[in-house]
């Protein structure tokens, strides 16, 4: 606790005429008190706050007996999205050739596609280890806002789409595409 040391006069000192000196006061506070309670308020919240998880992309990834019981997709309703080396956005619905498109128009086109037939229609994304990684996050985003724009009509609805590696035959695909399109058809251009 605390405790106050009253000091007498000053021994030997002058004296100043009418005026008393005055006595100094000596207080000595002992603060262990005051630091267990700062402490066990600190432990106190700590244990007391709840902490909030991050929030993420949620990728809801299949078991592993979902091969064995694969639901065949038909090719007329299946969208496949690429993306090339240069971030050029290329659609195809079924065996389609692949077209170009502009990333500003997909979420729309996405809406139209999927409107003609909502429950069976599969998205297909698929990015070159070259492309820039924002590309695949604005797809992802613009399909995120076809299924919010579905679920206020369908509450229940939840888009079907997958991200896959694009493989030798894409490229392939891409290459025709872009010589059709004078765009260039290599790998490197």
């Amino acid at each position: 606790m605390g405790a106050v040391d009253l000091a007498g006069p000053r021994a030997g000192g002058k004296k100043k005429g009418l005026r008393r000196p005055k006595r100094r006061i000596g207080i000595k506070n002992d603060l262990t008190p005051m630091v267990d309670i700062a402490f066990l308020l600190l432990i106190f919240y700590m244990v007391t706050t709840i902490f909030n998880t991050p929030q993420a992309l949620e990728v809801n990834l299949p078991p592993l007996e979902a091969e064995e019981n694969a639901i065949p997709v038909g090719e007329s309703h299946l969208i496949i999205l690429r993306v090339d080396g240069n971030n050029n956005l290329f659609y195809n619905i079924g065996k389609d050739n692949p077209k170009l498109m502009d990333i500003q128009n997909l979420g729309d086109s996405l809406m139209a596609w999927v409107s003609k037939d909502v429950e069976k229609m599969v998205t297909v994304v698929k990015i070159d280890k070259n492309a820039r990684y924002s590309k695949m996050v604005d797809i992802v985003d613009d399909i995120k806002v076809v299924e919010a724009r579905i679920k206020q009509q369908i509450p229940d609805y939840s888009y079907r789409f997958s991200l896959v590696d694009m493989s030798a035959y894409d490229v392939m695909q891409l290459d025709e595409a872009k010589k059709l399109l004078g765009i260039g058809g290599g790998k490197n251009e």
